[in-house]
């Protein structure tokens, strides 16, 4: 396992010089095929909660580390998890997902052939300012507590297109929810950007800064030290292909900058016809991405 371990951690080294160094397999069930060894860990969210926004109730996630032949070893532990869960017989609301560097491309072969497809990417941008942008007519300025209902507007805007190309689920409840969220992002340092044109919210961004710590999300996902994100950018539909997106991140980026911060990222859906090129776009470059079948029952 040791050997197998420092394998992996040279060859994601050598994939892409950002990923940092994979951390011990986390707890879960074990599975083992072909000379790899993973674990599943089974995760069931409660019904009403946040996290069923942004997919389905049971997910089952899958960490692995491969033998020198990766694609070949991520094929054989897909087959051995796929005969789990035939046997499992997997609920409808459920998905199995992995998560892996963007660049294996021995690796993508084996989750397309096994009907994964790309649900997420965590992508990064090299510390540096915004490009200054401005829309005639659009000005963009800081959030106040006035701005709430817009927000939650834009937020479920954004979740309704979500659902249409990817992972986004409109649940019962959702605009609660969202009102929920944009209060303690602000509570705990989160700050909000809002665009204006003649006295209309037509986008908003949020942004902040985090640093990646043991056992948060982050974690094995992005070196050691401080980073800026910026999280939901929102445009309404009839404001959109104006460079409004542009120049609210242009903002956020502004703001995000100092001499100590290692870069900036931004999650996104991969088959959202709009999402990668516009953050492409704006220096962002694809790390992780996230496979996904859904239901679990459609692993094959």
């Amino acid at each position: 396992m040791t050997s197998a371990a420092e394998r992996q951690r040279a060859r994601f080294a050598a994939l892409d010089p950002l990923l940092p160094s994979p951390p011990p397999l986390p707890p879960g069930e074990p599975l083992e095929a072909g000379g790899a060894i993973g674990t599943v860990a089974h995760v069931r969210f409660a019904a009403g909660s946040w996290q069923r926004l942004w997919g389905p109730a049971r997910l089952q996630i899958l960490s692995a580390v491969l033998p020198a032949d990766a694609g070949a070893g991520m094929s054989a532990l897909l087959s051995a998890w796929r005969e789990r869960i035939a046997l499992a017989d997997a609920e409808p609301d459920s998905a199995c997902t992995v998560t892996w560097p963007s660049r294996d491309v021995a690796v993508m072969r084996a989750f397309l052939d096994h009907g994964l497809a790309p649900q997420l990417a965590l992508a990064v941008r090299a510390p540096a300012k915004g490009d200054a942008h401005t829309v005639p007519g659009v000005t963009v300025r800081e959030s106040s507590g006035g701005d709430l209902e817009e927000i939650v507007e834009l937020r479920f805007e954004e979740l309704r297109y979500t659902s249409f190309v990817g992972h986004g689920v409109v649940r019962p409840g959702a605009k609660a929810l969202l009102a929920e969220e944009v209060r303690r992002g602000l509570q705990f340092g989160g700050r909000i950007w809002i665009a204006e044109e003649e006295g209309v919210t037509v986008g908003m961004v949020t942004s902040g800064k985090r640093s990646p710590i043991p056992g948060d999300a982050l974690a094995g996902r992005l070196p050691p030290g401080e980073w800026g994100y910026v999280g939901t950018l929102a445009v309404t539909g009839a404001a959109r292909g104006r460079g409004i997106g542009r120049a609210l991140t242009a903002v956020a980026h502004d703001e995000l900058f100092s001499p100590s911060l290692r870069g900036t990222f931004v999650s996104y859906n991969p088959t959202n016809p709009l999402s990668p090129v516009f953050w492409h776009r704006q220096g962002y470059r694809p790390l992780w991405t996230t496979w996904a079948a859904g239901p679990a029952s459609a692993l094959r």
